[in-house]
């Protein structure tokens, strides 16, 4: 239910947009996977921005809050020649903090590599990363997150 809702949400604001397509600014979204949640970029400069999410982790062992910060640095210019949009490489450094049910808060050091697709003619934009994670408290560990989105740029 709460999907179809979301969906419906940003169906409506994509369909009665008459913004000309950018990718900067100040954007919000969805995403999904590792964690799923809140998203939100806002744009530095032409090649660096900072990105956020606000995610959930619900299971039958422990369930979380993680909040993610990063920095992401992209090519000044289109890597790749496509006919319409902007597909571009991201690479950058963040922080990983979570809180779970039951245990320590734990924070990591995360190095987020990922790709970016700009619509053409809208505000839309869809990513995808993976992130190597080392978590430095409570307890050292190493792991590998992988998310994709949608952000719509205000």
């Amino acid at each position: 239910m709460k999907f179809k809702t979301i969906l419906t949400f940003f169906t409506l604001i994509i369909a009665t947009s008459s913004v000309k397509a950018q990718n900067e600014g100040f954007a919000l979204g969805a995403q999904l996977f590792s964690p799923t949640g809140i998203t939100a970029k806002a744009t530095i400069s032409e090649s660096a921005a900072i990105t956020g999410v606000l995610g959930f982790n619900f299971n039958e062992f422990n369930n979380n809050v993680s909040l993610q910060a990063n920095l992401i640095l992209n090519p000044k210019k289109d890597t790749f020649d496509i006919e319409s949009g902007l597909l571009r490489p991201y690479y950058g450094i963040g922080v990983n903090l979570i809180i779970p049910e039951f245990g320590d808060t734990g924070i990591g050091i995360r190095l987020p590599l990922g790709i970016e697709y700009a619509l053409q003619d809208q505000p839309l934009e869809l990513y995808m990363d993976m992130a190597p994670t080392i978590n430095i408290e409570p307890n050292s560990a190493f792991f590998l997150s992988s998310s994709m989105g949608v952000r719509y740029f205000f």
